[in-house]
């Protein structure tokens, strides 16, 4: 009997030596798993980031590019000025119109072949001061026309020539007097017309200075245009879509050897 409560008390002893070690083990899984938690919140330090290389461009400085020119678009005289001019033009048309009607060479002794030519150059002298007149009046609508300026100019250069023959004329049938009215009316277009000459030379003048502007800074663009482009790779180039061809199936009817389209078996 006391060998059997020695052993029962030697079996409990064993029974909870070993619960007693379990619960050491799980209690202390929880305090692993605790210690090491924090250490998985904690933030990983981010790598440095490395910096993306870019090309620097070297843009030419203004004092390298072909300087743009400055135009001027208006001539050498205003607007207000060639007006003025113009209308002095249209009163020597006015004089010489008022002279010619009191010019009779009917009276004269003349050659019917005289007379007859001589009245043909009045009346192609009065055909030219008309001409005159029109291409003047579109000219005081535009004054900064070179080709109503040029027209004008011409104009006046086809009167004055068979004016002075007028004037020739006169002098030798008529009084000197009247005959020198003529001679002053052709001098005063004419001084008319150089200044019209040299106000149609200044726009031709700008109409160059403004080519030359043109052509300077284009090249300017160019220079800086090429400056930024240079070792730039090049863009891909578009290509123009196309449609795929779809295989075309060879079909059993058309194969050679077998024009009926059926396979024939082959008999063993």
């Amino acid at each position: 009997m006391t060998l059997l409560n020695k052993i029962g008390q030697i079996i409990l002893f064993f029974v909870v030596l070993f619960f007693g070690a379990r619960a050491g083990i799980i209690q202390a899984a929880p305090h692993g798993q605790q210690a090491t938690h924090p250490a998985a919140q904690t933030p990983s330090t981010p790598a440095p980031s490395q910096e993306i290389p870019t090309q620097k461009i070297d843009v030419p400085s203004a004092s390298q590019a072909q300087p743009t020119t400055d135009i001027k678009e208006t001539g050498s005289l205003a607007a207000a000025d060639v007006e003025a001019l113009l209308t002095k033009v249209r009163f020597s048309e006015y004089r010489i119109n008022d002279l010619l009607t009191d010019v009779h060479p009917d009276r004269w002794k003349l050659s019917g072949a005289t007379l007859e030519s001589f009245n043909q150059t009045l009346k192609t002298l009065h055909a030219q001061v008309q001409s005159l007149g029109e291409w003047r009046a579109q000219f005081e609508k535009r004054t900064d026309s070179i080709y109503l300026g040029f027209q004008t100019y011409a104009a006046i250069n086809s009167v004055l020539p068979r004016l002075n023959g007028v004037a020739r004329s006169i002098g030798e049938h008529e009084t000197p007097g009247y005959a020198a009215q003529f001679s002053r009316a052709g001098d005063q277009l004419f001084d008319l017309q150089q200044t019209i000459g040299s106000y149609l030379g200044s726009l031709l003048h700008n109409q160059d200075q403004l080519l030359v502007g043109f052509e300077n800074n284009l090249t300017a663009c160019q220079q800086n245009l090429s400056a930024a482009m240079r070792d730039k790779p090049a863009r891909a180039t578009r290509m123009k879509n196309s449609r795929m061809g779809r295989p075309q199936r060879r079909s059993s009817k058309h194969m050679p050897g077998n024009p009926g389209g059926s396979v024939s078996k082959v008999k063993k």
